[in-house]
């Protein structure tokens, strides 16, 4: 049962309302970083002169690391904590994505690799960055996940823009990824600071236990 008035005064303290926004930023970086990359796939596919064939197993490499990074969430989450790991997978995600781009100029394989890192590094922090937000949903006693998973969508309609001035502007493929992971690994472990600490955090103002399981 609710304790009345409970859930608008945490929505009101300071310490919680950073941490629901931080999470909001997370889930937008995380599409967002994934929605300028999508996007610029016909121009890497003419970069490297490869077969659609071909084309279909260098994305594949994404998939396969996210896949493993989901697959080792768990343990990954279990030792780092979510703040950590979105921290940290964040960085890599945009590092693999900086490869990729890089690749683009130097042949497939490098593409490849860069797109496994990528994945891995996604996957792990989308999962991490749910853990995060259920917390938040646990602390608040409703459901707000829809809202964070919306933060998503917004993050890919955001890259997909940014990603469509990028080919309207002449930018190159390679300068517009590279510019995308330095400000998506700059700014997604900054906001992931103000997370709540650990999948039990503490509510917001020292609040015990109790007063969330009440």
């Amino acid at each position: 049962m609710r304790v009345p008035g409970l859930q608008s005064a945490l929505a009101d303290d300071g310490q919680f309302r950073e941490a629901r926004n931080a999470v909001y930023v997370v889930f937008f970086g995380n599409g967002f970083l994934f929605a300028n990359w999508a996007a610029r796939i016909p121009q890497v596919r003419a970069e490297l002169g490869v077969t659609p064939g071909v084309l279909g197993l260098i994305l594949l490499c994404l998939a396969v690391g996210a896949g493993i990074g989901t697959a080792l969430s768990g343990l990954i989450i279990s030792g780092l904590g979510e703040t950590w790991t979105v921290r940290v997978m964040a960085v890599v995600a945009a590092a693999g994505m900086a490869a990729a781009a890089l690749g683009v100029l130097l042949g497939t394989p490098a593409v490849a690799a860069g797109l496994l890192v990528f994945g891995f590094g996604s996957g792990t922090w989308d999962v991490a960055m749910n853990v995060q937000g259920a917390a938040i949903e646990r602390v608040l006693g409703r459901a707000i996940l829809p809202r964070f998973h919306a933060g998503w969508s917004i993050g890919t309609v955001a890259g997909a823009g940014t990603a469509a001035v990028m080919v309207a502007l002449g930018v190159p493929v390679t300068a517009h990824l590279l510019i995308v992971s330095v400000v998506v690994a700059a700014v997604v472990p900054v906001a992931a600071r103000k997370f709540l600490r650990g999948t039990h955090a503490p509510a917001p103002g020292g609040r015990p236990a109790r007063c969330r399981r009440s």
